[in-house]
């Protein structure tokens, strides 16, 4: 078990080696940048890799140690995200031991003391390196933790008991663990050395279970190494959300002065609407006397800086014009008083005010427009408040 304890403990001290690498993969803020990331294309993030090393073999205290032997793989593997991927693979193994109870001797054809095993095996990889440091094309150590699982067999042995029986030796399914550290040349080229540990049952080494009531399991640890390359697309793109870029339309000095020139404009008005408003608060009506000389005609009287009618001033226009004859020829005349607002305002005012009536003796009553003469001025009855108004005679 030494041994063992001894593989972790490289394992482990050659993880934190490689956290300890600078990799710069960090924003401005110092955080690390992580994804998420694009979904690469089938052909893309293949790679191969070819090695050898040497390993061991340990089973029961009745197993003595040899210094084991040549161990031999290929494989072959895509990664799905910078940190998830998988791979299948070959390793020939040889190993040299001899059993010291007797109750069985490994033996390939005579030679009495070694033999080939095979493992054909598929292992899903964990880059932990851009799992917890953010993925890096250009990092040169990369860190990663496998499970592995496959079928473990010989290379047609067999076994002798004291019994003088001849046996195959059987196949195992086997599972283990191993920690792979890439080391990147290029692109498309690195190195690797692989870390890693197997464990089937005992019987595939032909073990009496007489002789290891208390040990089921046989391990297999192993060191390889090697070089890999990268088939087809070999980097990652990280997803991010572009907002679209802001329209920036030219503002020239003449767009401001007439922009500021429009603002004095409305401040002027709004300073003009402010001062009607504090006068028509402050005013008090006086009675008007209007000559009409025998003329059939309604004066309606609009609040102010409006051009439509209140209630009451409606009424009286309709009850005017429900005693007119449809031929009668009439004259509206539309005013505003001068002492509010400006010329401007003022006229559209009484134009409006001359309008809205026309609209209702024509639309309502029936008054041909063509019998209807439209004027508009300021001041109709004098500088005052009684001049918001319309004359219909």
């Amino acid at each position: 078990m030494k041994k063992v304890f001894s593989i972790v403990a490289i394992a482990l001290m050659a993880m934190s080696v490689a956290f300890a690498q600078e990799n710069n993969n960090r924003d401005e803020n110092g955080n690390i940048v992580r994804g998420p990331y694009l979904t690469n294309e089938f052909g893309d993030n293949w790679f191969i890799s070819l090695g050898a090393g040497a390993n061991t073999l340990f089973s029961t205290p009745d197993v003595k140690w040899g210094f084991g032997g040549l161990a031999v793989e290929a494989n072959l593997g895509k990664w799905f995200t910078p940190s998830v991927g998988a791979r299948i693979g070959y390793r020939g193994i040889d190993n040299s031991f001899k059993v010291k109870s007797g109750y069985t001797t490994m033996i390939d054809n005579g030679t009495g003391d070694w033999d080939a095993m095979h493992y054909a095996h598929a292992d899903l990889l964990w880059n932990i390196s851009n799992a917890l440091s953010g993925y890096k094309e250009t990092r040169f150590w990369d860190v990663i933790p496998y499970a592995t699982a496959g079928w473990l067999g010989f290379k047609s042995p067999y076994y002798k008991v004291l019994n003088g029986d001849d046996r195959e030796v059987e196949d195992e399914w086997t599972v283990g663990a191993g920690i792979l550290n890439k080391f990147r040349l290029s692109d498309r080229v690195g190195l690797y050395v692989d870390l890693s540990i197997l464990s089937t049952r005992h019987e595939v080494l032909a073990i009496s279970p007489r002789a290891t009531v208390n040990h089921i399991f046989a391990f297999v640890p192993a060191a390889t190494a090697g070089i890999y390359f990268n088939l087809g697309r070999t980097n990652w793109d990280r997803y991010s959300s572009v907002a679209p870029k802001p329209v920036v339309l030219p503002f020239t000095e003449a767009d401001y002065k007439a922009l500021q020139s429009k603002v004095n404009s409305l401040e002027a008005d709004k300073k003009g609407l402010m001062d009607e408003l504090e006068a028509a608060k402050n005013f008090k009506p006086e009675p008007v006397v209007i000559k009409t000389e025998g003329k059939k005609q309604v004066v309606l009287f609009f609040d102010l800086a409006k051009d439509t009618l209140n209630a009451n001033e409606m009424a009286h226009l309709k009850a005017f014009a429900s005693k007119l004859k449809p031929d009668t020829k009439l004259t509206v005349t539309g005013s505003a008083d001068s002492g509010t607002g400006n010329e401007t305002i003022n006229t559209r005012l009484a134009t409006n005010r001359a309008n809205l009536v026309v609209d209702v003796l024509t639309k309502q009553f029936g008054i041909p427009r063509e019998n209807i003469t439209v004027e508009h001025m300021f001041d109709l009855f004098g500088n005052n408040p009684q001049s918001r108004a319309a004359l219909v005679e």
